[in-house]
């Protein structure tokens, strides 16, 4: 095996990659899907993101929740420019494309009820 050989890299780990950078980024949230029973049969559940890996070339897709009164463009801009940082920096893969889903707004009242129950 050479020094260049890139290590073998679960989805769990982009997982968590991409899921920490994005907590950089005030006023956005991961949505969280409904279960699917997969995911009750495993103990695994995904949280608003989608990573599809060809090879060495990832594509990622973000579902979240805006908080109220933030620029959606900014914010997405921002959520997609740490994701592809912290993926390509940390794992050597490109990063083809980061998509944001937004998926609804939270509202003050929202966002401590979340908040609260998490």
């Amino acid at each position: 095996m050479s020094d260049t050989t890139t290590p073998d890299i679960s989805h769990d780990v982009l997982f968590g990659i991409a899921q920490l950078a994005l907590e950089q980024v005030e006023g956005i949230r991961l949505l969280t899907p409904p279960p699917r029973v997969g995911e009750f049969l495993s103990g695994r559940r995904a949280k608003g993101i989608t990573i599809d890996r060809e090879g060495e070339v990832v594509d990622i897709a973000l579902s979240v929740n805006v908080q109220y009164g933030i620029e959606i463009p900014r914010v997405s801009d921002r959520a997609r420019t740490v994701v592809r940082e912290a993926v390509a920096s940390m794992t050597g893969l490109e990063v083809r494309s980061v998509r944001v889903n937004v998926m609804g707004i939270d509202t003050d009242q929202a966002q401590k009820e979340s908040e609260g129950n998490g």
